[in-house]
């Protein structure tokens, strides 16, 4: 069997390289592509008012699926697709290693494509970004009922990641931003949205209109590119060009803190399952992350949740997660049980302060762990995981405690994480 000595000691670095394009942050990744060049525009949502945190969710589904100045939605689908390997809106949020609350959102628009097509790239998001109509209000609905039946199916097929955000968003101010953005909060405003259409769809337009100047600046403007070297300066100087399309119109900023609100709900659904979360911050308390707690993800998963909801509880399956912000987890899949659930989620503490592991078995949770960490990324997920670790302040420096702390944990260690997860479930969300 193999040994921990036999476990590569080394993490595998960042590829950060900050670069900076008249003001504006361009982080690149030097990545063997193959050809290719991934790119995210980023506008950061610093400024953003909380009320206008469900039009962000609603303009990622838009943008791109409505008329432009030069194409009908349907041909501007069809030249990204022709000409590129497609283009995403979206919003990514990055939480903070060194704050339990800070966190940075962005709105993003994403795209790749072959290195001689960098310019066409360019001409289909500046396309996007600053000539969509909105004023089609019967597409705006069609789009409104397809992420309302969407948000219905995927938010109970995957009711396990569902129930940890909405749980997390209890006191969690990061949870409460992607809970109106994406989650359960995101939906009833889509229902609602839906249902009183025809009263509101003119200030809806004014909305998502309003929005786009808001937050498509080239103050707000970051990029992250991963690719070879050679595809470098065609990208820098596409954004450059980019950057001066950009709004610059005087707008109104109105900036909120988010607020949190312990609800401690259950949601109805037509299924005989349940997805049982509980969610806390152990940082909130005053304890340290350390790398132990990957271990314990494993032993979780293979052990005591495994055994008592899976095994015996008949669930199909249990997870759960602790993150370097002090933000934790854990939660059932498909599971017939909610109360028996809850009560072997408060035994966790317990079931670590009297943890026995024979070195043979520790060996198996720490190669099942570094696993984890060492899966191999496509060139994008490499340039992703530098652009995470960028707005999250993490280093290669952490990483290699971290890693240092998983390849050497004893028995001693993990029960040393029974008052960590104790203070995550007497957050009692």
């Amino acid at each position: 069997m193999l040994k921990r000595e036999d476990i590569r000691k080394e993490i595998t670095p960042f590829t950060n390289e900050a670069l900076d394009i008249d003001g504006s942050l361009f982080l690149y990744h030097e990545v063997p592509t193959n050809g290719i060049g991934y790119l995210d525009l980023m506008f950061d949502l610093k400024d953003l008012a909380d009320e206008k945190i469900p039009y962000l969710g609603l303009l990622k589904s838009v943008l791109g699926y409505v008329d432009t100045a030069h194409y009908t939605y349907g041909e501007l689908t069809n030249e990204i697709n022709a000409q590129t390997g497609g283009i995403m809106c979206g919003v990514e949020v990055f939480d903070h290693a060194d704050s339990v609350d800070a966190f940075r959102p962005f709105f993003s628009v994403r795209g790749k494509v072959m290195y001689p097509k960098t310019d066409v790239l360019f001409k289909m998001i500046r396309e996007i970004i600053n000539t969509s109509s909105l004023k089609d209000t019967k597409r705006l609905h069609e789009i409104i009922a397809q992420v309302k039946s969407r948000a219905q199916s995927s938010l109970v097929s995957a009711g396990h990641s569902t129930a940890v955000l909405r749980a997390a968003s209890y006191t969690s101010p990061m949870a409460a931003f992607q809970d109106k953005m994406a989650g359960i909060a995101y939906y009833q405003f889509i229902e609602k949205l839906d249902k009183e259409f025809e009263e509101r769809k003119d200030d809806l337009v004014k909305e998502l209109s309003h929005l786009m100047q808001e937050i498509l600046r080239p103050e707000y403007l970051c990029v992250s590119y991963t690719g070879e070297r050679d595809s470098l300066m065609d990208v820098q100087k596409q954004v450059k060009a980019l950057k001066q399309t950009l709004h610059k119109e005087e707008v109104s900023v109105q900036h909120q803190n988010m607020t949190c609100v312990k609800e401690n709900e259950g949601f109805t659904t037509s299924g005989q399952v349940q997805y049982v979360a509980q969610t806390g911050n152990f940082r909130k308390k005053g304890y340290e992350y350390t790398g132990a707690l990957n271990i314990l993800k494993v032993a979780l998963s293979y052990d005591y949740l495994w055994i008592n909801i899976r095994v015996k509880g008949g669930a199909y399956g249990c997870m759960s997660g602790i993150g370097r912000s002090g933000e934790g987890y854990f939660v059932s899949y498909r599971d017939p049980e909610v109360k028996k659930s809850d009560d072997i989620y408060l035994g966790i503490p317990a079931y670590l302060e009297n943890f026995e592991a024979d070195e043979r078995t520790m060996t198996k949770y720490v190669i099942g762990t570094i696993s984890d960490i060492d899966t191999p990324l496509t060139p994008s997920l490499q340039g992703s995981r530098g652009l995470s670790a960028w707005y999250s302040g993490v280093t290669d420096e952490m990483l290699k405690k971290e890693r240092e702390e998983i390849l050497n944990a004893t028995v001693e260690d993990i029960r040393a994480l029974a008052p960590i997860t104790k203070a995550i479930l007497e957050t009692g969300a």
